[in-house]
């Protein structure tokens, strides 16, 4: 048998967060993303049939109150989002810190897009100047054939470099 003391179930809470805390995090996350009041969750829950408060709410966001699996299936249809959102960790505690996030990856990925298209500008360049130089070597391959084929001793003794760095 397994015995929690307080300094256990503080280092459980650090390591792994419980199903009632992801819970929790996502849905004060969705409400203020929403811009409602727990009172406003309180009031739609009702609607699912739940006698929810405020301070049901407040509760559930705290993690201080367990969450029945049909309440979590209507809280996600609540927020129109799957139920296995609201069990995911990684989720920042606050808005302010999603937000902060959200901007980092968006300015990251603008950057990164503009890298990827400069890369692309620079393989659209080196393609397009190694099929120029592919034709140039072409035509000067289809000369020195004519010219070899009117000086036949200048194609044993002069023999060009075959291949030169082409791959």
């Amino acid at each position: 048998m397994h015995v929690m003391n307080e300094q256990n179930e503080d280092a459980a809470e650090n390591i792994m967060p419980t199903p009632e805390q992801l819970v929790g995090r996502q849905v004060r996350l969705l409400r203020q993303g929403r811009g409602w009041s727990q009172q406003d969750v309180a009031e739609k829950m009702r609607a699912y049939g739940y006698k929810w408060s405020q301070a049901t709410v407040t509760r559930l966001e705290a993690a201080t109150r367990p969450i029945r699996l049909n309440e979590l299936t209507d809280l996600a249809a609540l927020y129109g989002v799957p139920v296995t959102q609201l069990l995911e960790s990684g989720a920042p505690d606050d808005l302010e810190a999603l937000e902060r996030e959200i901007e980092k990856l968006r300015r990251e990925r603008v950057y990164l897009a503009d890298r990827l298209q400069q890369a692309e500008a620079v393989a659209m360049d080196a393609s397009t100047r190694r099929a120029e130089t592919a034709a140039l070597i072409a035509r000067v391959d289809g000369r020195l054939e004519t010219l070899l084929r009117w000086h036949p001793a200048a194609r044993d003794s002069r023999r060009p470099a075959e291949g030169g760095g082409e791959k």
